[in-house]
């Protein structure tokens, strides 16, 4: 039963792609448009705005907030001499 139906949709999907194919085909589809601007002379200004640029605001500096320990060394020695 649903080799059935499964087949049938596969036939439905692959009949309809063939179709939407062969219609752009026929619509005159093209895949790669080229536009040539080398007749034309195209002029412009480049407009700013005006007054300054003030660069935004300043990324605040945190401290760090992990701790280094410096009396590690013995808890290290006790742990080696458990193992």
């Amino acid at each position: 039963m649903w080799k059935k139906i499964l087949g049938i949709t596969v036939a439905l999907t692959l009949s309809l792609a063939g179709a939407g194919i062969a219609s752009a085909q026929k619509a005159g589809y093209v895949k790669k448009k080229v536009f040539d601007f080398e007749g034309d002379n195209i002029e412009g200004a480049l407009l700013t705005p005006e007054g300054e640029f003030l660069g935004g605001r300043v990324k605040p500096i945190h401290q760090s907030l992990i701790e280094y320990r410096l009396d590690f060394i013995p808890e290290m020695l006790k742990t080696a001499e458990d193992i």
